[in-house]
C-alpha cells in the first residue's frame, strides 16, 4: 500500500503572530509576578527589621532592670 501525501501548505504568520502574543503575555505576567514578590520581599525585610529593633530594645530594658535590681 502506497500512500501520497501532499504537502500541507498554511500561513505561519497567524500561528506566528498568536505565539507572539501569548509570549508577550507570558513575559507581562512574569514581570508582574517578579515585581510582586520583590514588593513582598522589601514589605517581610522591613518587618523583620522592625521586629530586631523591637527586639533590641526589649533586651536593653531587661538589662537595664537586672542592673538597677536591688537584688543579689
Amino acid at each position: 500500500m502506497t500512500q501520497t501525501t501532499e504537502p500541507v501548505s498554511v500561513d505561519a504568520e497567524q500561528y506566528i503572530a498568536r505565539l507572539r502574543t501569548q509570549m508577550a503575555e507570558a513575559w507581562g505576567q512574569t514581570q508582574a509576578e517578579l515585581a510582586l514578590a520583590r514588593e513582598e520581599n522589601t514589605a517581610r525585610a522591613a518587618r523583620e527589621a522592625d521586629k530586631d529593633r523591637r527586639i533590641a530594645e526589649l533586651e536593653s530594658t531587661i538589662a537595664e532592670l537586672r542592673g538597677a535590681s536591688t537584688r543579689p
